[in-house]
């Protein structure tokens, strides 16, 4: 389960998946916590909080991410299309 702010998705991976989010997904092993900020990211200053969590299994281990972003450019420059609000 993905949560932005109040909008809540469910997202499958199949193993052969060329989704976007599940690509992002497989090339962490499934654990948001492991994404890092893209370094080419340019974000604004500007304080709009937004809390992104994800919860789920993947291969067989169970994930739990729960962090709150200062605005929504800094939230997709870190999951990417994981995350997009």
């Amino acid at each position: 389960m993905i949560t932005v702010g109040d909008k809540q998705s469910m997202l499958t991976c199949p193993r052969t998946s060329q989704e976007p989010a599940c690509v992002e997904l497989e090339r962490v092993g499934g654990d948001p916590a492991r994404f890092a900020r893209r370094e080419d990211a340019a974000c604004t200053m500007e304080y709009a909080p937004i809390r992104a969590t994800a919860t789920g299994f993947w291969d067989g281990t169970y994930h739990r991410f729960d962090r709150t972003f200062p605005n929504a450019c800094e939230l997709v420059s870190f999951g990417g299309p994981v995350f997009v609000p």
